[in-house]
């Protein structure tokens, strides 16, 4: 007999309404917050706290998580597509762009191998 709750389908779905309620959890958090802060990095706390309380257990969103990661460079396009629109403007500063990247880099690196360093003892 046909199991609706064991369906491929089924947990795709299961996985993809918990992972947008995590999303909107964290939305709401962060229009009740007093200061700025992004809803979706919220939201991601939302759900590890979820996940480490095993209130939702992992198999609930793992497949989902795996679909949306594999097509993670399809989510990118509207992005990227949005930012031809300002060719110009990242045209003018992309000295600046990249010395920063490749600045913070580096300050990252050097930290974290500190960090690293420090904790070995």
């Amino acid at each position: 007999m046909f199991n609706l709750f064991k369906s491929p389908a089924f947990i795709l779905i299961r996985g993809v309404v918990v992972l947008l309620a995590c999303l909107l959890m964290g939305d709401a958090i962060a229009y009740v917050l007093p200061f700025d802060f992004p809803g979706s990095i919220l939201g991601l706390f939302v759900l590890f706290f979820l996940l480490s309380s095993q209130l939702v257990p992992l198999n609930w969103v793992y497949n989902s998580g795996q679909l949306i990661l594999r097509n993670m460079a399809l989510l990118f396009i509207p992005v990227a597509a949005g930012l031809l629109g300002y060719v110009d403007v990242l045209s003018e500063g992309i000295g600046l762009i990249i010395s920063s990247a490749f600045t913070g880099l580096v300050l990252i690196l050097l930290v974290v191998g500190r960090l690293y360093q420090r904790m070995q003892g």
